[in-house]
């Protein structure tokens, strides 16, 4: 499937093929392209929508991601 990544942070955004959506697959892209200063972040994902959103610990937004199939 193919994945959608939009961060906040220097506006930037890229595709990715995956094979598994979970946390540790999306923490993996997020941590070596989006240029993010902490690796503790979530995840939470709406199936109706196929989207979802990306936080620090301190529930800050990040950016979101959604699923083009």
């Amino acid at each position: 499937m193919k994945i959608s990544f939009n961060l906040l942070k220097d506006n930037l955004s890229w595709d990715s093929v995956i094979y598994q959506l979970n946390s540790d697959v999306l923490t993996r892209h997020v941590l070596v392209n989006g240029n993010v200063d902490d690796i503790n972040i979530a995840f939470s994902y709406c199936e109706i929508t196929a989207t979802g959103s990306i936080t620090n610990q301190n529930n800050d937004v990040l950016g979101s991601f959604c699923i083009l199939t």
